[in-house]
């Protein structure tokens, strides 16, 4: 009894979730932090931090700080800091990218080493790598990397870190690869880089966000140019594919976040432009390998969703309809049900829930 007592407060206590959002034209003011009820699905806004254009936001381990990425590519694009406290989120200090000496334009994903912040630069098609001080400042650019040009114009879309916590892989759209990285423990993180994948084929795929199973024997890559999902096998550093199917069959172009249920027996994919949902892939935990589940329409432009820790609720960011729609799980099926739950708010572009 005493353990069933326990897991359900666990349950029962309110989560906290970090929202970017678009601001230039559009009703958002910056970083918005709600309570998330996992009980009821109700919600409520707690702070907002002002902010421009903090399209992709991340948290420290211990959730006591924010990073968000100023994706703009006129001069204005950089990184900014947050100081979370209880129910409240306000600035700390922002950077902006050096211009003069990396493109850094249209910052669109930012990465936490521990030590520095990493940026997938989409236009610039560079990572740029920034420190971080004892108290949580973003401070000074310390990498860059450009790769050489491909045929196509380079677009960095995201970078994560190896299960095993060796590697930064970084995928770039504009090539149609991903970069590994020796992962340095210091605030110049990006070690010596080789090319882990390469897609040969005559149709662009456009690699773009990618995740990792829990038990750190796989893969899972999203292309949104190709719509294709790419499963591979990870073994120390090497990435060898085992299966690539179409993700969904809108042609929509804009395939944009991919993440795993909590318990990985679920994968799920986002697609604009085109027949706009939520893709749900079973997955097979011997080989990896995934079969199509169902698809879950949603509203205008899915560009990101964040799963909960207890795997009951998908949140899903509805760029163009202006609210984040709330869909109850079925850990059995994967299935997604939509709850009449929705959070209104301005062009949300990123949901990160808080540790």
């Amino acid at each position: 009894m005493a353990v069933t007592l326990a897991t359900c407060y666990v349950q029962a206590r309110p989560l906290r979730i970090l929202v970017g959002t678009y601001t230039e034209n559009t009703p958002a003011e910056g970083v918005y932090l709600y309570n998330f009820d996992p009980l009821t699905a109700h919600s409520q806004l707690l702070s907002m931090a002002p902010s421009r254009n903090p399209s992709f936001v991340i948290t420290s381990p211990d959730g006591s700080m924010a990073y968000a990425v100023n994706e703009f590519h006129d001069g204005r694009e950089g990184v900014s800091s947050f100081v979370i406290d209880g129910n409240s989120i306000s600035p700390l200090n922002s950077t902006r990218m050096p211009n003069e000496k990396v493109n850094g334009r249209d910052p669109c994903n930012i990465l936490c080493t521990g030590k520095a912040l990493v940026t997938s630069n989409y236009t610039g098609g560079t990572f740029s790598a920034f420190s971080i001080s004892n108290e949580g400042l973003v401070g000074d650019l310390t990498q860059s990397f450009v790769p050489p040009q491909g045929k196509m114009a380079v677009h960095m879309h995201c970078a994560v870190i190896s299960p095993d916590g060796k590697y930064i892989f970084g995928t770039n759209l504009g090539n149609d690869c991903i970069h590994r990285f020796d992962l340095l423990e210091c605030d110049r993180p990006l070690g010596d880089v080789k090319t882990a994948w390469q897609h040969r084929g005559l149709e662009k795929f456009g690699p773009r966000h990618m995740v990792f199973s829990t038990d750190g024997k796989f893969a899972y890559l999203l292309c949104e140019l190709g719509d294709r999902l790419v499963v591979f096998s990870y073994d120390n550093g090497e990435l060898t594919p085992v299966q690539t199917l179409k993700a969904y069959k809108g042609k929509g172009r804009g395939s944009a976040d991919i993440h795993l249920s909590p318990d990985g027996r679920f994968l799920y994919t986002s697609h604009r432009l085109k027949e706009d949902g939520i893709a749900i892939f079973s997955v097979n935990p011997q080989t990896g390998k995934v079969k199509r589940a169902g698809y879950q329409k949603t509203g205008i432009h899915p560009r990101n969703f964040a799963i909960s820790p207890d795997g009951h609720w998908l949140l899903c960011a509805c760029r163009d309809s202006n609210r984040i729609e709330v869909y109850s799980v079925n850990t059995k099926t994967g299935a997604l049900t939509l709850m009449d739950k929705a959070i209104e708010v301005g062009a949300p572009v990123c949901i990160q829930f808080l540790p």
